[in-house]
This record gives structure tokens, sequence and C-alpha cells, in this order.
């Protein structure tokens, strides 16, 4: 990044955030992440379900397009030389408007007994790295799916009816960024959609995250659980198979062989790194 240090105060830095900051503001921050169709809802409902955590439980995925541009911001010279407020209340300002947008004052009377706040936001990783910058205590749970599954889902939900199967793919290796980002980063947790049958790799994962916030894990974390989001049935399947999570692998098997190939094309490199097998390849 360039030019940061050009930043200069040309007039007061007191703004009417920072001479009366939000009560939320040195709380840390929960983030629920990943692409849709990847158990995002269910990641969030077991964040929002600790009793500690006030949690803006909607997607909210303004968050992404404000921190990525916030971050991206600063690439620029001349912006960063015209800015009249220095590096760090630039941020402030920032985490300050995510908290009253979110978190309004007048709507969170009862979070007196919070110790965190939590929210849901796709998330790449420059915006990633804006949230880092405006909230100093900042957790990400990012859940990863295995992309056979995460494309059929798509190709069987009806709001996604208009895009095609290349475009689908290209959408699920997109966010491999994100994979290796949390590689190199430790206040990001990496989840996988398949821990949903092996409850304690879930369980462990998401009390690493909350301890990394300072909160202990409770048992009421784990009753979303117990409900499996957004059930699809794909062309081909019967609603049995349809219910059983570790039978959507098999899906690929309604795919033509030009999707076969299509996939492995877009995803392939993306499904070897993290760890997914293409059965047919």
């Amino acid at each position: 990044m360039t030019g940061i240090d050009v930043f200069t105060p040309k007039r007061s830095n007191r703004t009417g955030s920072q001479s009366n900051p939000h009560p939320f503001t040195e709380f840390p921050l929960i983030v629920a992440s990943g692409l849709g169709r990847s158990g995002t809802t269910v990641l969030r409902n077991c964040l929002c379900a600790h009793p500690r955590i006030a949690g803006f439980n909607l997607e909210s995925n303004y968050i992404f397009d404000l921190m990525r541009a916030a971050d991206q911001n600063l690439e620029f010279e001349d912006r960063v030389k015209n800015m009249p407020v220095k590096e760090a209340a630039y941020w402030s300002m920032h985490q300050q408007l995510l908290l009253n947008l979110f978190w309004p004052t007048d709507q969170w009377a009862d979070g007196e007994d919070a110790k965190a706040i939590s929210t849901y936001s796709m998330l790449d990783p420059r915006a990633a790295i804006g949230l880092k910058k405006s909230f100093s205590q900042v957790a990400i749970c990012y859940i990863i799916r295995d992309g056979i599954e995460v494309v059929s889902s798509y190709l069987s939900f009806p709001a996604f009816k208009d895009m095609t199967f290349e475009q689908i793919c290209r959408l699920w290796a997109l966010r491999h960024d994100m994979y290796q980002f949390a590689d190199k980063h430790p206040h990001v947790f990496l989840f996988r959609y398949e821990w949903l049958q092996e409850r304690q790799k879930f369980k462990d994962q998401l009390s690493q995250a909350l301890a990394f916030v300072g909160l202990s894990y409770d048992i009421e974390c784990e009753l979303p659980l117990q409900t499996i989001y957004h059930p699809t049935v794909f062309a081909g399947e019967s609603k049995q198979a349809a219910s059983d999570i570790s039978r959507r692998k098999e899906r690929w098997r309604c795919w033509s062989q030009q999707q076969r190939d299509e996939f492995v094309v877009f995803c392939g490199e993306a499904m070897k790194a993290q760890g997914y097998d293409i059965p047919w390849d």
C-alpha cells in the first residue's frame, strides 16, 4: 500500500461519532462468511445463539462493499493526499458507520449483557483486510463446501435459475481466495460444511473462534445444528436422497459430460487445494 504516511489533518479529526462513540466500539466483532449455499446460515445462527453476543443475524453484504472500497481507496496516492483525516481516524469512522447502521443504539437496549457483536457478510481478502483495520478485535468464521455440492445447490435453487453452469463454477472458484487468506491469518477460522455431519469438529472450531475474542463456548450455540437449512432437490434425485447431506456430493452423476468438463476447467485446481476429490476425473 502506498502513500499512507501522507495523511494530513487539514481540519479537526473530531466528528460526531468520535466524540460520542457507539457503545459497542470496544467490543470484539465476529463475522460469519462464506459463499452462499455453503452453510452460512447455520454458521451465523450458531454464533448469534451465544447469550453474550449481540448478533445482527441477517445478510449484510454492504459490509463487503464498504470495507473493500475503503481498503482499495487507499491505493490511490492522490486520494490519500486529499484525505482530511489521518489513517486511524479514517478506519475509526468506518467502524462507527457500520456499528450505527447494524447495531443502532435505540434498538439494542438489552445489549448490556453482551460482550461481543456478530454479523454476516460475504468477504474477499480485501474486505477482510478492511474489517481488520476498522475493528482491532475481529474473528472471521469462514465456511467452505465441496464445489460439486455448491454448484449443484445453485442449479437447483430458484433464485439462481438465470445463472449458467459456467457462471456458477466461476463463482465458487473465485472464493478460493478466502481459503488461501484463512491459511495465512490467525484471526480467520475455517469451517467445512461436512463438519455438520461430524459435529464435534464444528463445535471445536467454533469454540476456538469464540475464545479468540474472549468468549467461552456456550451450549446454546449447538441448537441451530439440529436443523438442516435450505434443503434442495436436484434434478434427477429423490427427496430422500436430497435430505441426506452425505449423498449430496453424488449429484455430479446428474450432470452432463460437458458440465463435468467445465467444472474441471474452472474448479479443478481449487478443489484439489481445498482437499476435495473430483470423482470422475
